[in-house]
């Protein structure tokens, strides 16, 4: 069997197999079950150190959601990809406690100009991705919690979890082309970019 991940070819040649590959991504989401991304996290420089960027979003997470974080809550902050002038870069914070991420999260719709996200694997991320913008007819919504993907289908009353059955089935659909004028681009295309830069 071929399974494309990442747009990489992957033959799988037995249920074995298959049943290895979701234990990896299981173990690879549960390693970031305190982490969370932050888009839209202003003040970024070129030689911005860990201890700024960990600052900085302990000041924006307090003061916008009302959280009292410390700098002995986070692990570890840092920003995504290369330093481009004028232009912000992502951040990965890793927090101490779950809760804290929990809390986080259950608030993150108070942040107005800046995105807070669940810190997904690659394939996690890629698969929201395809649920949000392969299928708009057919998917009313595509969100991930405690790094589980759920999707509520159009005409449906209920939400579902994503089995890893239909994360190749999701994988395997074709991603949608904008046309801007005279170039084509890709839907999508900043999530895996922003996915490969780790």
């Amino acid at each position: 069997m071929l399974l494309y991940i990442a747009d990489v070819p992957v033959y799988l040649p037995s249920r074995k197999h298959i049943t290895l590959i979701i234990s990896s991504i299981t173990d690879e989401q549960y390693g970031l079950k305190n982490s969370v991304q932050i888009s839209g996290l202003a003040n970024d420089s070129d030689q911005q150190t860990s201890m700024v960027v960990a600052d900085e979003t302990i000041s924006l997470l307090s003061k916008k959601l009302g959280l009292k974080l410390e700098s002995k809550d986070v692990d570890v902050a840092h920003r995504l990809g290369k330093y481009a002038p004028n232009k912000n870069r992502p951040v990965i914070v890793t927090l101490v406690r779950r809760q804290s991420k929990l809390d986080i999260m259950q608030r993150a719709k108070l942040l107005k100009g800046t995105g807070v996200y669940e810190d997904l694997t690659r394939i996690n991320a890629e698969v929201l991705s395809s649920l949000r913008l392969k299928e708009p007819d057919l998917v009313e919504r595509a969100w991930s919690r405690e790094g589980k993907l759920f999707v509520r289908y159009r005409g449906q009353d209920r939400n579902e979890l994503v089995s890893f059955d239909k994360y190749k089935l999701w994988l395997a659909k074709p991603w949608p082309i904008k046309n801007n004028g005279a170039t084509r681009t890709k839907y999508a295309r900043k999530v895996s970019d922003s996915n490969n830069s780790r």
